[in-house]
């Protein structure tokens, strides 16, 4: 969800929706604590932040401390989590593995596939790579304040960087910075992740990714290690202590809680020892879960949308009818992608059973950057039936 994600577009909400939520003000010019985050940190008075960090390498223990979080914990106000994992590929939750990967290299290099439960695109990550996560209440969720933490933190370690896109953080024209989303709205709880290179592997990149070439065509490079960057090169003594040290000053800062105290989380934890928290992270280790489910389809159709993503969409068509669909995509929204899976299976194939479909797509994410996923997949899919 960083070297190789898609960027999240910022989505800029109207006067009366700033009013209704003052975590989704928009950001004045240039850096610094603007007016919105003062506010923010003000709301957030009546409920304490919370910091967590974790020595642990293992990645799948992290993100089942980050779906436990969100399904089981109560979050009243901002936490942030830090840690880093050994050496893994992961993939965003609609990906294909095959497509992504070079799998048979990664089992003899004996390097982990872990499939996130975010979406965004395939990444390699180790121990060279500083790992934030953020969550809050949905109602007080901005992305704008997240990167004010993160650009805020950079700049304690002397580095000058720029938000680009819709989730880079780069250096000069250089990516060193990428994000990854997650929404429940069930339980009113929003998550962002990402990592931040200080001394990654970059051959690995090389050696374990296979980039869709439309998506390096859009980009104008040549490969996935062509645009990113450790901040070593910057900044030569930087270590991941330093990061994180950087982060929880920042993030108190923001928040102001100056008073709250790092939390250390491990396997003697009482978090990691609740049955909910062992059930997400077997999940997570499933191997149908990791390598997903590709029946034999009929029909196949696939684009790169810019400032979208990737749709591959497969289609079983009996009789007539839709019985079996998988798209696989990068983008940040997942959810979208689940809402039209399942909306299309048993569906007519043809025009009017397809966009029926799509309407129902269309009617769920009626607004904000889900909208515009939502829209573009179903305006292409639509539209390519007609072709």
């Amino acid at each position: 969800f960083w070297l190789k994600s898609l960027s999240c577009q910022v989505h800029v909400l109207g006067r009366k929706a700033m009013l209704r939520s003052l975590g989704r003000c928009r950001r004045p010019q240039r850096a610094g604590l603007h007016l919105c985050s003062k506010l923010q940190a003000q709301s957030f008075s009546s409920a304490k932040a919370r910091i967590l960090v974790s020595d642990i390498n293992d990645i799948v223990f992290h993100f089942a401390v980050e779906e436990y979080l969100i399904q089981n914990a109560t979050i009243s106000a901002p936490l942030m989590y830090l840690w880093r994992p050994a050496p893994v590929v992961t993939i965003g939750r609609h990906q294909n593995p095959w497509k992504e990967c070079v799998l048979s290299r990664m089992e003899d290099e004996h390097v982990k596939l872990v499939r996130r439960r975010s979406g965004g695109g395939a990444v390699f990550m180790d121990l060279g790579g500083s790992v934030f996560t953020f969550l809050a209440p949905s109602d007080m969720f901005s992305i704008d304040r997240n990167f004010d933490v993160i650009l805020g933190a950079l700049r304690r370690l002397g580095v000058d960087a720029d938000r680009k896109g819709r989730n880079d953080l780069t250096v000069g024209d250089r990516k060193m910075s990428g994000s990854a989303f997650k929404h429940a709205p069930d339980r009113g709880v929003s998550l962002h992740h990402g990592t931040i290179l200080v001394d990654a592997d970059m051959q690995a990149l090389q050696r374990y990714l296979t980039p869709d070439k439309r998506k390096l065509q859009a980009k104008g490079i040549s490969s996935v290690g062509a645009r990113v960057m450790n901040l070593r090169e910057q900044v030569p003594s930087l270590s991941h202590d330093d990061v994180c040290k950087a982060f929880i000053a920042e993030f108190q800062h923001q928040n102001a809680a100056e008073d709250v105290v790092a939390e250390h989380i491990d396997e003697s934890s009482d978090l990691t020892k609740d049955s909910a928290f062992q059930k997400y992270r077997l999940e997570l280790e499933n191997h149908e879960w990791r390598f997903g489910r590709t029946p034999e389809f009929s029909h196949q159709l696939d684009i790169r949308i810019d400032g979208i993503g990737i749709f591959d969409v497969h289609m079983q068509v009996i009789g007539g009818k839709v019985q079996e669909a998988v798209i696989f995509s990068d983008t940040l929204y997942p959810d979208v992608i689940d809402t039209a899976v399942a909306a299309l299976k048993g569906a007519d194939y043809g025009l009017a059973g397809v966009g029926a479909a799509m309407d129902v797509v269309r009617n769920e994410y009626p607004e904000g950057p889900p909208a515009q996923v939502a829209e573009a997949l179903a305006g292409w899919l639509v539209g390519s039936l007609m072709d």
